[in-house]
């Protein structure tokens, strides 16, 4: 009975390790400017800031996908603000053309008012 124990246990403590991911599964590659020296110094304390995000969250991550997925938004937006190019979901990427409405015509009566407006009060 207590070997079972003990092979139960150490089967959990290892799999409470699992969440934890070891970097980042994004590519991230150096901004416009910025040397390899610049790009590896900040790729090394965006990691651990974002491994520390994850260790010193309140919420523990329910999978690894979830572990992976926290560390990477966290990574991301660390190496952005560092001005380093990230990935972007193509969804967001944004047309040049804008659609433009036409005025309304000059004469159009003003729609009508739902509220009573307040009387003014004057001395």
């Amino acid at each position: 009975m207590p070997q079972i124990l003990i092979i139960l246990m150490s089967v959990f403590v290892l799999s409470a390790c699992s969440t934890m991911p070891s970097g980042p599964s994004i590519l991230v590659l150096p901004g416009t400017g910025k040397n390899y020296d610049q790009f590896h110094n900040d790729d090394l304390m965006c990691r651990r800031l974002a491994y520390e995000q994850i260790a010193e969250s309140q919420k523990e991550p329910d999978s690894k996908e979830e572990g992976q997925q926290d560390y990477d938004i966290s990574y991301i937006q660390c190496m952005y603000s560092k001005k380093h190019r990230v990935p972007v979901p193509g969804g967001l990427t944004y047309g040049t053309q804008q659609e433009w409405l036409a005025p309304p015509p000059p004469n159009l009566p003003a729609p009508p008012q739902t509220t009573r407006p307040e009387p003014s009060h004057s001395d």
